[in-house]
């Protein structure tokens, strides 16, 4: 009798908790290895000193460990990917003009943003994107890769569909997710408080990517507007110098 009781109580609370949000705290342990070179140190910990080995290989080595991280939250969230392709092939007409309206809403948001306070701070970008535009001038590969593919899928499920769900009220999940995402490209780099004012076109497009995700149920749908997104600022850069 006492054992059912047990059972019951753990069915009915633990094991849906569980269920709700191991996804959400296996990602942001995903995140916080990834963002502390945990596999890259893990490596060196066996005597290799990456700084001692020539560029190229080195780019490959990071190019491993980035694609490590992928692998894994694609096995994680593989039925929400299946299921957001399946839906995507269904109703294609629908969420390529949904996914573009949102995009260009997010682009504006974040440009006007973005214009407003580097008027502000008489500056031409954030820290994040002026060190982002340094990385591509030395490895223009490798930052095609990591900001077309690894960041978008990485960020997604993360900072969204991690999140979704977990959070009941639909604004309040936007914009939790906006910031959280907005913080990230922040955090790292930035050189005075004012700096955190760029959370907000960032945080813009971050909010404009969750609303999508709200209006169709489908991650695939912000990770390839995300996608398309990056690559054209990246290529844009590589081209323009």
């Amino acid at each position: 009798m006492t054992d059912d009781i047990i059972k019951n109580i753990y069915n009915k609370f633990f094991k849906n908790w569980f269920n709700k949000n191991y996804k959400f705290l296996t990602t942001i342990l995903l995140y916080i290895l990834y963002q502390s070179n945990f596999i890259i140190s893990l490596v060196s910990s066996f005597g290799i000193n990456f700084n001692k080995i020539p560029r190229t290989p080195r780019i490959f080595c990071f190019f491993i460990n980035d694609l490590i991280y992928i692998i894994i939250l694609i096995l994680i969230f593989k039925e929400d990917i299946k299921r957001g392709i399946k839906d995507l092939r269904k109703n294609f007409a629908n969420r390529a003009i949904l996914s573009l309206n949102s995009w260009i809403i997010g682009c504006i948001l974040m440009i006007s943003s973005s214009f407003i306070i580097s008027f502000i701070l008489k500056q031409e970008v954030s820290t994040n994107e002026s060190l982002v535009r340094q990385s591509i001038k030395i490895a223009p590969l490798y930052m095609l890769f990591t900001c077309s593919i690894m960041a978008p899928i990485f960020e997604e499920l993360v900072f969204r569909k991690s999140l979704y769900g977990l959070i009941k009220n639909k604004w309040l999940f936007i914009l939790i997710s906006g910031l959280g995402f907005g913080l990230l490209h922040v955090l790292g780099s930035y050189n005075n408080p004012l700096d955190f004012l760029y959370v907000i076109p960032y945080g813009s497009m971050g909010c404009c990517f969750a609303y999508l995700l709200t209006k169709t149920d489908n991650i695939v749908l912000p990770i390839i507007i995300h996608m398309i997104h990056n690559t054209i600022l990246v290529i844009s850069q590589i081209i323009g110098g």
